[in-house]
């Protein structure tokens, strides 16, 4: 439960410190006092967004903390945050600065909105002054069926199931696309690949054609400095004669000092080498200068791919890939894609194991469905509604998307069923659509029924409405208020009101007043007890007077005594 709010430079709320008790709690003042801004703290600590303009004029920052109390079987909550045994309380505080920077804390430690969400929504179920209008969309409606269905374990499969079949499903589409854009363009596609075939593209052809190209072009200068090279190595006189002259003359004196014998030595291995190099030239001599005939195809050849590659964007190896990508297009094209086949196969696969778990969370919400009718139907009754009837519609659509050929992919994460709430008023009336038919105030009973059921599935401990009285006449405040204090009974319930009847029957009564000092608007929130409580109620039921605060502290009377009979 929430038994403490802590409120700084929020709107016109400086510095507030709201402590709440088990059971109903109530907020009341005058129209426009701020009653809401509690709301949109607790909203901001749930990790909603947050904007400049809440933060009080003048301050650098707003900051709020709730402080809860985790119930013992709140295991979740205590393994995410590292709760101890005997750890009952859980802070979270939440701080937004002027500059746009927002931060979170968990027990003191920094934390992220996702974790502010998840403690939050494990601990309350707020309804703000937008809910009823949830109530309104049908597109809402599959949710309230579902929170209260008690089968998330299956909707978790459904959700992991159809989105394997979601991914497989738009792989097919995008590799049937990419077929069906290559067959329109096929006939280019193979006026490309005979271009680049033409081209005979070898690994580092470029780069080879390019050495060929260079050396033709100064073959005279080639063949003529290995002609000078081997005169000067093999000729008479030349570097070998020489330098075998020298190795005998080194080896004929290397018995008198023997440092001679390894320089002999080291002229031996140098003639072996040049004798190696002088073989390397004699070879390289043998070019036909009758080859220099083919220079004009190879720079032919050369210029053809280079052309190729600007056109491309790519090099000459990229040529060849590119060749290779287009054949792979091409034997696709004609042979059938193996990749549509096995992304066909996995669809289907997918399909198989889907279609059970389909079926199943079909049957589980329509059973869903039918206690969902009863428990609202029994409560509205109890609620001034005894003619009205409350029925959920189940139906289910049939999936385009496992058809062969279908081109949409209506599969949604949450099945196959669309769920829309419909509600008879009165006896003898025909079943319409909630939002056709039901007026405010028996929106807010259907609401309130809803939001009980709601965390009474979830096991939620508290339980916050703002306004839930919205559109209600006086003669069911008195109805709504024995709904609460049931409710709260069971949960913490900390309700905004506008109804005397429903304030009477709190446990504790919070007063929210606006006040102007040295030219500021403030907010305010005080705990009332005693003659404070009594004038509250008596404002409420419209003024002062003597017939006011008599009714007034009657029904508080009653409120303890209802209070009294329930614990």
């Amino acid at each position: 439960m929430l038994e403490e709010l802590r409120i700084r430079n929020l709107a016109v709320v400086e510095d507030a410190a709201i402590e709440f008790a088990d059971g109903l709690n109530v907020l009341t003042g005058s129209t426009g006092a701020g009653k809401s801004i509690i709301l949109t703290a607790v909203e901001l600590l749930s990790g909603s967004r947050a904007k400049r303009s809440m933060i009080r004029k003048g301050a650098d920052a707003l900051f709020i903390e709730g402080i809860f109390r985790v119930p013992d079987d709140s295991t979740v909550i205590r393994a995410s945050f590292g709760m101890e045994p005997g750890d009952d309380h859980l802070s979270i505080q939440r701080e937004f600065s002027d500059s746009g920077r927002s931060r979170i804390r968990i027990n003191g430690v920094v934390s992220t909105g996702a974790n502010a969400r998840e403690a939050t929504s494990a601990l309350i179920e707020l309804h703000g002054q937008h809910g009823q209008q949830e109530l309104l969309d049908p597109a809402r409606h599959i949710r309230f069926l579902d929170l209260t269905g008690g089968y998330d374990d299956l909707l978790k499969e459904c959700r992991q199931k159809s989105g394997a079949f979601q991914t497989s499903w738009k792989r097919l589409r995008e590799l049937r696309s990419e077929q069906e854009e290559n067959r329109k363009k096929e006939e280019f596609l193979r006026f490309q690949l005979r271009e680049l075939e033409g081209l005979r593209l070898e690994p580092g052809i470029d780069v080879e054609l390019e050495k060929k190209i260079k050396m033709l072009e100064n073959i005279q200068r080639y063949i003529s400095a290995l002609e000078s090279a081997a005169a000067r190595l093999t000729g008479e006189g030349g570097a070998i004669d020489m330098a075998g002259l020298a190795e005998k003359a080194m080896a004929s004196i290397s018995d008198l000092d023997e440092r001679w014998e390894r320089a002999s030595e080291e002229i031996a291995s140098a003639v072996i080498s040049l004798r190696e190099t002088a073989r390397d030239i004699d070879s390289g001599r043998n070019v036909d200068e009758e080859s220099s005939e083919s220079l004009e195809p190879l720079q032919e050849r050369l210029a053809a791919i280079q052309r190729s590659a600007r056109k491309y964007g790519t090099d000459a190896d990229g040529l060849a890939a590119e060749r290779d990508r287009i054949r792979e297009i091409l034997r696709d094209l004609d042979e059938g894609s193996d990749g549509i086949e096995e992304a066909r196969a996995a669809t289907a696969r997918a399909k198989v194991h889907l279609e059970p778990v389909l079926g199943k969370l079909t049957a589980k919400r329509r059973k869903a469905a039918a206690r969902l009718d009863d428990d609202v139907t029994s409560e509205l009754a109890e609620l001034g509604m005894k003619g009205a009837l409350f029925s959920t519609a189940v139906g289910t659509r049939e999936i385009r998307a496992f058809m062969e050929d279908s081109d949409e992919l209506d599969l949604f994460d949450g099945g196959r069923e669309e769920v829309e709430f419909m509600i008879r008023t009165n006896v003898g009336e025909e079943l319409h659509p909630l939002a056709d038919v039901a007026s405010g105030g028996e929106l807010s009973r259907i609401t309130l029924v809803l939001k009980k059921l709601l965390v009474r599935e979830r096991r939620i401990p508290t339980l916050i409405f703002d306004e839930i009285d919205t559109g209600l006449g006086a003669d069911m405040g008195t109805v709504v208020a024995g709904k609460l204090s049931e409710l709260s009974g069971r949960y913490q319930v900390i309700c905004i009101t506008h109804l005397p009847q429903v304030a009477a029957g709190a446990v504790q009564h919070i007063s929210v007043e606006k006040t102007v000092s040295g030219g500021r608007t403030r907010t305010t929130a005080s705990v009332l007890t005693g003659e404070q409580r009594t004038e509250e109620i008596t404002r409420m039921l419209g003024g002062g007077g003597e017939l006011r605060e008599k009714l007034a502290e009657e029904l508080l009377d009653r409120g303890k005594s209802a209070r009294s009979s329930a614990g």
